[in-house]
């Protein structure tokens, strides 16, 4: 029997309309009415941590480094027709990717929304996954892997986790290593798939102009009888990450015009359990503050021409782990790490200003209602919420009630000096 459930949330004058099918499949519509564009997606929660995995009869299963990635990859092998050339044909553009904790399916169009859905579903749930078409793929994903090696950013960011931390699968590149691609098997790839692209693992999104009963109705017909009889996804397996860093700072040298950096915060995330709306909510706001361009800190900075552009500010939340980074290039980096670490200090020990507490969460709760009103944003953001296990209404909910206390616990939290790290990029000087 299917279940519905509808979430009205007042603030934002939006309905989110869920339904798990009989199948164990949810799907989620948000009507916008007057949107001429549509989008769909088709979500697993599978991705590049879901390397170890425990089946239910207890057994331990292990698979190389990104085969979540090799599988989305492979799932755009059609045998009849080139799977883009499909939706061209409608007028609909489709793509892929792959996080740490999930793989999304997605297309937008204007027109024949009905077809392009079929086509995407018809796409996920049937596969012509083989050996000869694995072997195609080994060498276009060892080109890609490579090719991240020559971007800096990535490897900055890269080393920054591997400074945070010691086991977690966080510190391994989603696509894998040439090594692990190159070991990857068609029996393998089909194992993961037939474990993890199951009903009750899997998720629809669907927004624009549309009916939602007629869409719970249209995804239910689009199920194949082989999807619908697959049995519940496997356990994950995360490693107990110890609470200490690795390393306190990794540095390497490369082609930049400045030096680079991010310093890390590695958070517990055994805090977060059963609350991470709140507490994104509260050091979103709490970065933008300390970090933002009306900050301070950022005019201290440009006062000593230590920045010349804004800082780069991000926190994240995931199973087993959560950090919070600050980044930036500069001329002298260690002078501006040394302001930065300054202000984290102030803001432990004496709390942030209040007033400016409340000036940003106008600000960003201002900027949630614009981005509501773009569909593509409204699409991309929600859909990433739920399949890394929030909810983006929650999130509008927490940052409309959160108090100033709240925010300083959550900053005590997160910035702790003796769980940080930096990741350095340094100038490379040419030889005289």
């Amino acid at each position: 029997m299917t279940k519905t459930n509808n979430h009205y949330n007042r603030f934002l004058g939006e309905t989110v309309h869920r339904q798990t099918l009989d199948s164990g499949l949810t799907v989620y519509v948000i009507p916008k009415r007057g949107f001429t564009k549509k989008y769909a997606f088709f979500a697993t929660r599978y991705g590049g941590m879901s390397n170890h995995f425990e089946l239910s009869n207890g057994e331990h299963v292990d698979m190389p480094l990104g085969i979540a990635h090799f599988l989305e990859h492979q799932i755009f092998e059609d045998q009849e027709e080139s799977t883009f050339v499909k939706f061209e044909k409608i007028g609909a553009n489709v793509n892929a990717y792959t996080s740490n904790a999930s793989t999304v399916y997605y297309f937008d169009t204007v027109h024949e929304f009905e077809k392009g859905l079929g086509y995407l579903m018809s796409l996920v749930q049937n596969t012509s996954i083989n050996e000869k078409t694995v072997e195609k793929e080994k060498g276009i994903i060892i080109q890609e892997i490579n090719m991240y090696k020559d971007e800096l950013d990535w490897a900055l960011a890269m080393n920054l986790y591997r400074s945070l931390y010691n086991e977690h699968p966080i510190i391994y590149d989603i696509a894998g290593t040439e090594e692990s691609v190159s070991s990857i098997t068609a029996e393998q790839i089909l194992k993961c798939y037939e474990y993890f692209y199951t009903p009750n693992n899997m998720s629809v999104f669907i927004y624009g102009d549309v009916n939602p009963e007629a869409m719970f109705t249209l995804v239910d017909s689009l199920q194949t009888e082989s999807f619908k009889a697959k049995r519940e996804a496997p356990q994950l397996m995360i490693p107990n990450e110890p609470k200490h860093i690795n390393e306190r700072r990794i540095e390497i040298s490369g082609d930049v015009p400045k030096d680079r950096f991010q310093i890390g915060f590695k958070a517990d995330p055994t805090k977060f359990e059963g609350e991470l709306e709140r507490h994104s909510a509260a050091i979103r706001t709490a970065n933008d503050i300390m970090f933002g361009r009306s900050s301070k800190l950022y005019e201290r900075a440009m006062q000593k021409g230590l920045i010349t552009d804004g800082f780069d500010v991000e926190s994240q939340f995931g199973f087993g782990y959560a950090y919070a980074a600050i980044g930036a290039e500069s001329k002298d980096i260690d002078a501006l790490s040394a302001l930065i670490l300054e202000t984290i200090e102030d803001a432990v020990k004496n709390g942030i200003d209040q007033e400016a507490f409340n000036r940003m969460k106008r600000k960003l709760v201002g900027r949630l209602l614009i981005s509501f009103n773009a569909l593509q944003s409204l699409a991309s953001n929600y859909t990433y919420h739920i399949m890394k296990g929030t909810d983006l209404f929650r999130y509008v909910n927490w940052l409309q009630e959160m108090t100033y206390d709240e925010m300083m616990t959550t900053v005590r939290v997160f910035y702790q000096s003796e769980h940080s790290a930096m990741s350095i990029i340094r100038k490379q000087h040419e030889d005289n």
